[in-house]
């Protein structure tokens, strides 16, 4: 059975901004700052345990991991895993299709 790795595209940062640089017309500088403050805000408001709707696209909020016990696969040995948080993302409806159009 061939299993042939599809190739991963990445968008960096500086890739976005500068696609809204282009459809917005701000100056890279402006652009970078909005991307930077949005980025800054999201992360602040998940510490202070908000959820963050953005309406089309997704929903970002924390989720509580429960303490659990895990092995090394090598020897065995026990392990515990601390309860944590964690930051969760689910996307709206609209936006999994969206990417799943092409796939059909």
């Amino acid at each position: 059975m061939d299993k042939t790795k599809k190739e991963t595209r990445k968008l960096t940062k500086f890739e976005i901004i500068k696609k809204v640089h282009e459809i917005t017309g701000l100056s890279y500088k402006e652009t970078g700052s909005v991307i930077n403050n949005m980025i800054e805000v999201i992360k602040d408001s998940l510490k202070e345990d908000y959820v963050i709707e953005l309406r089309g696209f997704g929903t970002f909020k924390v989720a509580e991991r429960a303490a659990r016990i895990a092995y090394k696969p090598k020897g065995r040995e026990r392990l515990e895993i601390p309860e944590k948080r964690v930051p969760v993302f689910k996307a709206v409806k609209s936006l999994k299709d969206k990417v799943n159009k092409n796939k059909k």
